[in-house]
């Protein structure tokens, strides 16, 4: 992989002050990558509710 493909995804945050989320690399590669985070996010979510509820 050359460092013109390289894509990042930095989370930075913390109790003294608001979280940043900082990107580098291709804007679509990156836009899938964040949308696919968000899903997985999402669903991991969901199936934590979903097992509470059924107790």
């Amino acid at each position: 992989m050359s460092t013109n493909s390289s894509n990042s995804i930095a989370i930075i945050g913390g109790a003294d002050g608001p979280t940043s989320i900082f990107i580098s690399g291709s804007p679509i590669l990156t836009i899938i990558m964040i949308v696919l985070i968000l899903l997985i996010v999402v669903g991991v979510i969901y199936k934590v509710f979903k097992k509470k509820s059924q107790k």
